[in-house]
């Protein structure tokens, strides 16, 4: 009997929760019907931490073993969107489809007016909290707030960001570009499997001299097994904490930081609360470091922190003497933004260089085309002898840099809520109510591939395409470089949320490929039996293929399998 009993209560858990799960994705499903927008289902929702873990995995191996339905495959995997592109949209001959799941409706919008339409309806379609939570790791900030809320953060962040501290990232990421290659060419063995990881170095090297004033030159794996650093010492301290709370950012957001330490959890997970009290520290002390530094009557660092701190002590006198209504920010909202600016500056910008490299590689006309231009504007060899007023006019390095992010873009969505309220919208002249706390994805990885945007051949490789002429001469002033914002194109999103560190990321971005590929050129390295055309339509292939598992942005899978050979021209 009493075995009986314990069977009945490990058979009930499971019984009910599929119940709940059909009866909760039934009542949606009518919802979605209601609309009269098409619509697909999943059985699980797509914030399900346990799916978070580990549901990408499931997928590839239920792909692996042949029993994933086209459906499992295209919607069940955390962002989806990066890999399905417009594809899905025409699958379902619609620009604008729901996904039905048990814990709700998610819109999902590929129509760049449709897209505008929502962005500018801010109280309408507002910031979806629970989806933006996940960078909540040292609580509120500029990323997870809103409305009046918001506007304060950004106030007191956006003076962070000017053209001094831009020239700071010019000469950063030339003399990091300048490591990497010579890391590449005389120290690493040949073909090069380690792109990503060499490119996370280097903007997180970057990001720590534009954020806190640390100089570091670049040191590749191979420089590390004989170096040999501790990961406790101020020096490393910074990158060895963001990269760990970088790799472990769902279990974060899943278990929280206090239940990391737990005696239950893995080491990894406890290495990773280890890494956010690390990283609190590090940035609490520099803090008080350029405190110090300006009671010595010393404001010339043009760096992040020290353009923040300066900002917050204006803002504390200015309430002190005026009786105004204080800006100020604790110091955990300190450390929770320069937190978003380093994810933001150095995940996003290194998966978007590795894109760049592999794109290149396995296109090599564009490596030529922009190497006309870097050899025009830059007559000398010396990448510390050029100028930052070069940035503006490398207008191919820029235009390459737009198609990566058209193609493989590091977020793909911008994401929205309807909020308690239902909310009309209006899709080629006909008007749909969309119901109270929908998800809503503008995303951006279909919309940059659409044929109706985009030409028969949306994926295919097309740099020249953000260039135009403004004479019937072929002279380099005479290219005009698109806008990199347009009515089918925002990838640095767009309006009052446009991402505030878009210059930054475009200089580094730009200073790199000069430093990469004014002298040198870099292919692919054919694998056993494989011609050199081919191996460079696997690595383009390749390239378009997201590896979505325990990660928050979308990066290239299987990298390493792509070598990489650099030749001077």
């Amino acid at each position: 009997m009493a075995l009986l009993t314990v069977l009945f209560a490990l058979l009930a858990l499971p019984c009910t929760l599929l119940f709940w799960t059909a009866q909760s994705l039934s009542r949606n499903r009518a919802k979605a019907k209601a609309t009269g927008l098409p619509y697909l289902e999943r059985w699980v929702s797509p914030m399900n931490p346990l799916w978070l873990l580990c549901g990408s995995s499931l997928v590839r191996l239920f792909e692996r073993f042949g029993i994933a339905s086209d459906n499992f495959s295209r919607i069940y995997s955390f962002g989806w969107e990066a890999n399905a592109r417009a594809q899905i949209h025409e699958n379902n001959s619609s620009d604008v489809l729901l996904v039905v799941s048990p814990g709700g409706l998610q819109l999902v919008v590929a129509d760049a007016r449709v897209a505008y339409d929502i962005l500018q309806r801010r109280t309408d379609f507002r910031r979806n909290m629970e989806e933006m939570a996940i960078m909540n790791v040292y609580g509120k900030n500029l990323v997870t707030t809103d409305d009046q809320e918001w506007r304060r953060h950004r106030k007191m962040t956006g003076v962070t960001f000017t053209e001094k501290n831009n020239e700071l990232v010019w000469k950063q990421s030339l003399i990091q570009g300048k490591g990497m290659l010579k890391y590449w060419t005389e120290r690493c063995q040949m073909p090069i499997r380690s792109v990503q990881q060499d490119s996370k170095i280097l903007t997180l090297n970057v990001l720590a001299a534009a954020l806190f004033n640390k100089l570091y030159s670049f040191e590749g794996p191979v420089d590390a097994k004989e170096t040999r650093h501790k990961a406790d010492e101020s020096a490393d301290l910074y990158r060895a904490s963001l990269s760990t709370i970088l790799r472990c950012i769902i279990e974060i957001f899943i278990v929280g930081e206090k239940r990391l330490q737990a005696w239950w959890t893995p080491k990894s997970w406890k290495a990773a609360g280890e890494a956010i009290i690390n990283f609190r520290s590090y940035v609490v002390g520099l803090m008080e470091e350029e405190r110090a530094y300006m009671k010595q009557g010393q404001t010339d660092h043009q760096h992040l922190v020290a353009r923040l701190v300066r900002a917050l002590d204006a803002a504390e006198k200015a309430s002190e003497t005026e009786g105004a209504d204080a800006v100020n920010m604790t110091h955990e909202e300190i450390v929770s933004n320069l937190f978003v600016y380093a994810v933001a500056g150095n995940d996003t910008t290194a998966i978007t260089l590795t894109n760049l490299i592999i794109h290149m590689a396995s296109n090599q006309e564009s490596q030529d085309w922009i190497s006309e231009e870097l050899n025009h504007y830059l007559p000398s060899s010396d990448p510390e002898s050029w100028s930052y007023d070069t940035f503006k006019k490398l207008k191919r390095c820029n235009a390459v840099i737009m198609e990566t992010l058209r193609l493989c873009h590091p977020l793909s969505q911008l994401v929205k809520t309807t909020g308690p309220t239902p909310q009309p919208l209006t899709i080629n002249t006909k008007t749909y109510i969309i119901p109270p706390e929908t998800s809503v994805h503008c995303t951006l990885a279909a919309m940059h591939s659409l044929r109706k945007y985009w030409g028969p051949n949306p994926l295919a490789w097309n740099p020249k395409q953000h260039i135009t002429t403004t004479t019937t001469t072929t002279t380099f002033e005479a290219e005009v470089l698109a806008s990199d914002t347009s009515d089918h194109f925002m990838p640095w999103a767009w309006g009052q949320r446009a991402c505030p560190g878009k210059r930054f990321s475009q200089v580094e971005l730009v200073a790199v490929l000069a430093t990469l590929f004014r002298d040198w050129r870099v292919d692919v390295e054919p694998e056993e039996g494989e011609g050199v055309e081919e191996a460079r339509r696997r690595a383009w292939v390749g390239s378009l293929v997201v590896d979505h598992q325990g990660k928050m942005l979308h990066e290239m899978l299987d990298s390493q399998q792509v070598g990489l050979v650099w030749v001077r021209r």
